[in-house]
């Protein structure tokens, strides 16, 4: 059987099996896309990954590798116990894992260390189950800071938790103005930026993780905006801001220092041979 027959038919046998094993957890993971702000982009994941693994697709060649059934069965086990617990979470992530272990059961390691990485950006498709505990810390980050300044710029202003009083108004810090979404977006854009981009990989995961501290002062950035407008102008022309406005601008903030961040750490803006071959 020739080489290309031999994919088209392994294709479609997983993606059957895959399909009728998840069917479930895809209706979560789509249902959580359209519901979650947070994860609007989590569309664009799977879309990318396979974009990735279609430019990659010359280097799949058929070389099984039976421990890969080892990888398998642990995802099934993964599976099992998370049906039983009904975690959603943990049935997306026993995906990735029984995913991998079809991989390298049917293409060999070679194939799995080629498509690794579209294995692995899936994970940001997949709704966090402790988001609110993170997104109520980053309420309380996002308020302290950006009313500390405030406070240096000379403007009366008190932070109770996440509320933010000034002399005349009252802001209260919630999850959409925490950062979370940004952050999230953030960080599966330095994923793709980190994995094209020509450089050493400790710098790619330096890159990655400046990811985060990025995002919160983006964030801040743009609270502290949002609080002098406020101050000034009223907190109508304020929320009219930040409504129409601060979220484009503030993803755009945290674009512009990831690059910045990037040719800081040298790497080069070109492409690796292998991520561009058609």
């Amino acid at each position: 059987m020739s080489n290309n027959k031999y994919i088209l038919i392994s294709v479609v046998l997983v993606v059957t099996f895959l399909l009728l094993l998840y069917i479930r957890t895809f209706v979560w993971l789509v249902d959580s896309w359209l519901g979650d702000p947070a994860y609007s982009h989590g569309f664009l994941v799977p879309l990318i990954s396979g974009l990735i693994v279609w430019k990659k697709r010359r280097e799949l060649h058929k070389e099984p590798f039976s421990a890969g059934l080892i990888v398998l069965a642990s995802g099934l086990l993964v599976y099992v116990i998370s049906f039983f617990w009904r975690a959603q979470f943990g049935l997306a992530i026993s995906f990735l894992i029984v995913l991998s272990g079809l991989i390298l059961y049917l293409y060999g390691r070679e194939a799995m260390r080629s498509l690794l990485f579209p294995v692995c950006f899936l994970v940001f498709g997949i709704p966090l189950p402790f988001l609110p505990s993170i997104a109520s810390f980053l309420q309380s980050f996002s308020a302290r800071y950006s009313s500390l300044v405030i406070g240096m710029m000379g403007i009366p202003v008190t932070t109770i938790g996440a509320e933010i009083h000034l002399e005349k108004d009252i802001f209260v810090i919630g999850a959409p103005c925490s950062g979370m979404h940004t952050l999230i977006a953030l960080l599966a854009l330095a994923a793709v930026f980190a994995y094209f981009i020509k450089c050493p990989f400790y710098r790619k995961a330096i890159l990655f993780f400046a990811a985060l501290p990025i995002a919160l002062f983006a964030n801040v950035s743009r609270l502290v905006a949002l609080l002098l407008i406020a101050n000034y102008y009223g907190s109508k022309a304020a929320m009219r801001f930040f409504h129409d406005y601060s979220s484009i601008v503030l993803f755009a903030i945290a674009f512009l220092l990831l690059a910045v961040c990037s040719r800081c750490l040298g790497c080069g803006a070109k492409l690796t041979n292998s991520s561009v071959r058609l």
